[in-house]
């Protein structure tokens, strides 16, 4: 098996296909290497459709002053791109490590699922769950404040590693994290320290480590 099957073999969107299905596949994308921080998609591009194999990317947009503002970050087996909406796109999609990205024609893509429901269900689960994250964190920034908003991204970034026990293991740094909510990089900083101080959360290095439902209650 070559080495770009393998990859998308390794995709909880692909896991359970045959073989022969995965070839064909395979045929269908063309795979890059994109390095940290290099564009992969911005507003105008048109008519392709990404799947991240691996590393991670982020999408994200400027604000009237031309203030980066982190939407989402993007795990392997995330897609992205030109998915046929109305009107013109004002993201950015960069990588924020060094990631191997899938490229394939809107058109093909959209055949493609139309041939596989078990993908086509996945993807539709995965926007979903993606458009109910972002209209929380939206939902957050309108009405808490700046405190309720940062431990409410933090229990939506964090994963669940036990009973009682969520990790954010990306290692973001405080200036991503203010990109996420629209604060200072500062503000973030002053904020992770107040917690830290209340023992709500514990650090090790650039982790942090929590109870989600002890965080919980400090969030409304």
């Amino acid at each position: 098996m070559n080495k770009q099957i393998w990859y998308i073999q390794q995709l909880d969107l692909f896991k359970g296909i045959t073989k022969e299905k995965l070839e064909y596949i395979d045929s269908l994308f063309d795979m890059k290497e994109y390095i940290k921080r290099e564009v992969i998609f911005e507003p105008g591009d048109k008519n392709k459709v990404f799947i991240v194999k691996t590393g991670i990317v982020e999408i994200y947009q400027l604000n009237y002053s031309g203030k980066k503002v982190i939407i989402e970050r993007l795990l392997p087996g995330s897609f992205f791109g030109d998915l046929g909406t109305e009107g013109k796109s004002e993201l950015f999609v960069e990588a924020t490590t060094n990631s191997y990205v899938c490229g394939l024609n809107k058109d093909r893509f959209f055949l493609l699922i139309s041939q596989y429901p078990d993908i086509s269900a996945k993807l539709m689960k995965q926007l979903f769950d993606r458009l109910l994250q972002v209209e929380k964190r939206m939902s957050s920034i309108a009405s808490d404040n700046v405190f309720q908003r940062f431990i409410k991204l933090l229990l939506s970034l964090g994963k669940t590693k036990s009973s009682g026990h969520m990790e954010i293991s990306n290692q973001y740094t405080h200036e991503e994290l203010s990109q996420m909510l629209g604060i200072s990089r500062q503000t973030v900083s002053t904020i992770i320290n107040q917690l830290e101080k209340k023992g709500l959360i514990q650090r090790k290095g650039k982790l942090i480590y929590f109870n989600p439902s002890i965080l919980t209650s400090h969030a409304d």
